[in-house]
């Protein structure tokens, strides 16, 4: 973002931002967990981030740690920069099918209304961030 549109946007807005491009890939991980149901051997994946991206909002705006270049690592999810990279991984699982597939269909459906229900709720909060904005430019009209 240019530095004039991202002084629009609060650190919470862009919290906001951060955990939509990650419930999307969240999304996809899980698409691939229920298309991935039947074929033998295929080991359910995971996507976490809410726990990284609850401790960088938690720090607020100011970083506890500086640091020279924002490749230096602040803890093992979280840049320098204050930006979440989670990886994908295969999930842990107790129940695996005679097939040895570990997806269960039933877990991933409630994961993917769950992850969809607050994916529409972070777009809801930007959206009225947005037409705030949009308010104060047309000068209340």
């Amino acid at each position: 973002m240019s530095q004039a549109v991202n002084s629009l946007f609060n650190f919470n807005d862009r919290v906001q931002m951060s955990a939509l491009s990650h419930r999307l890939r969240r999304s996809q991980v899980i698409s691939a967990n229920v298309a991935n149901a039947e074929t033998p051997g295929f080991r359910a994946l995971g996507y976490d981030f809410e726990k990284q991206l609850q401790d960088v909002s938690s720090q607020g705006e100011a970083l506890p740690v500086r640091t020279s270049s924002p490749r230096h690592m602040q803890n093992a999810f979280t840049q320098a920069d204050g930006s979440v990279r989670p990886d994908v991984y295969v999930r842990p699982t107790e129940s695996v099918a005679h097939d040895g597939n570990t997806v269960d269909i039933d877990t991933e459906m409630a994961q993917f209304s769950e992850n969809q229900i607050l994916y529409r709720a972070a777009v809801e909060s930007i959206n009225r961030k947005l037409g705030m904005l949009r308010y104060a430019i047309s000068g209340g009209r």
